[in-house]
């Protein structure tokens, strides 16, 4: 009798695992930074106009905690994408449908975004990456 041999992960699913990663790392970086940044002098920044907008302690804790948590949700999608869990393949696609449609309201920089999502869409939605995906549920 031969034994069931799960497939090989693709090398799609390693890319878009390693961009979890840096996804991650960044934003930690950036709500320990919003976080940090709260103590002392709040910093501003300039509107089109020329007017002067101080950030406020109690958004920067906000932006700071989300960026943390969302952070560590990338780290727990990058542990369900590398054992080919068909909850990452979902989450993954619809974060990335969100990034798509975000990225249309920041055009015309929101290009990046757009074609960045995209191919991560099309990588894990590849025949590979989809027979990975339905290892565990």
């Amino acid at each position: 009798m031969s034994t069931p041999t799960s497939p090989s992960r693709p090398i799609g699913v390693m890319i878009v695992a390693v961009l979890l990663v840096i996804a991650a790392v960044f934003n930690l970086w950036m709500g320990f930074l919003a976080i940090f940044s709260s103590f002392g002098e709040n910093p501003a920044w300039e509107d089109i106009y020329g007017a002067s907008h101080t950030v406020g302690t109690f958004q920067l804790w906000m932006f700071g905690l989300l960026s943390i948590f969302l952070g560590l949700i990338y780290f727990w999608l990058m542990k369900m994408t590398m054992i080919g869990s068909a909850t990452a393949h979902t989450i993954i696609s619809m974060f990335m449908v969100i990034n798509i449609v975000f990225g249309f309201f920041r055009l015309p920089f929101g290009w990046g975004s757009i074609i960045i999502s995209l191919l991560v869409l099309l990588m894990v939605n590849t025949k590979s990456a989809v027979e990975w995906f339905k290892q565990t549920a």
